[in-house]
């Protein structure tokens, strides 16, 4: 099918800037919100004993607060450019971006339900359901044979990323090595990412 260049090119390049904007922002709130929580409980202790304390909690507080608008920006963005791409197709094409959205939106909820004491265990289930929805997605796609030739070999790049995803948060769970074993597939599943994406984004479509 003849697809709009130029709406293709509009929505798939929102999806690939939130995911580099959410994704950057979230690596770099997850070193700066430890620090700020220890320098937060050293000047508390320091107060205490008359000190001045460490200093500085302001302005890591206020860049917290810009990360998190950041992180949330860029999921605007993908579910934006999701919506927008799901219009771009049609038929089975079109279900498979729909799968992929939502997968988007209950991994969304997650973190959120995540915070909330005592339902860690409902965030786990519903990250299950949305990396199963992503794998049905990207799979629909990348053996898609209406999908564009590259826009299927993004695909298939992004269906790797997201196993790899699978397998990081079931490593996580190992004890010791876990975490570091989880945080490798994590960094290279986000550079697959967005190889994947910028290769759809890329796509000229016929």
């Amino acid at each position: 099918m003849a697809y709009n260049l130029e709406s293709w090119s509009l929505q798939t390049g929102k999806i690939f800037r939130g995911i580099l904007l959410a994704s950057l922002a979230g690596i770099v709130y997850s070193i700066v919100d430890p620090i700020e929580s220890w320098i937060g409980a050293a000047d508390m202790l320091s107060s205490f004993g008359g000190g001045g304390g460490v200093g500085g909690s302001g302005i890591l507080s206020f860049i917290s607060y810009a990360l998190m608008a950041g992180i949330i920006i860029g999921y605007v963005l993908i579910l934006m450019g999701l919506g927008g791409f799901k219009e771009v197709l049609d038929g089975s094409d079109s279900a498979a971006v729909g799968r992929l959205r939502i997968g988007f939106i209950l991994g969304i909820i997650a973190i959120g339900v995540d915070f909330i004491p005592l339902l860690g265990w409902a965030a786990g289930v519903l990250n299950i359901i949305a990396f199963v929805l992503l794998l049905l997605g990207y799979s629909a796609l990348k053996s898609s044979a209406t999908f564009p030739t590259q826009a299927r070999s993004g695909a298939s790049t992004l269906f790797v990323a997201a196993i790899l995803m699978v397998v990081g948060e079931v490593l996580d769970y190992i004890p010791i090595i876990g975490d570091f074993i989880s945080a490798v597939l994590s960094l290279v599943a986000f550079i697959l990412v967005l190889v994947g994406w910028n290769k759809i984004k890329n796509t000229i479509p016929a």
